[in-house]
């Protein structure tokens, strides 16, 4: 259950950095 709490957790911090890579992917990344 910890894992699965931890996985979006990844995947929100790993988008912030998209985000702050390229703001553009950002909106790719969300229609995933």
């Amino acid at each position: 259950m910890k894992k699965t709490y931890q996985k979006p957790v990844f995947t929100k911090r790993e988008r912030l950095s998209s985000v702050t890579a390229s703001p553009s992917s950002s909106t790719v990344s969300s229609g995933t």
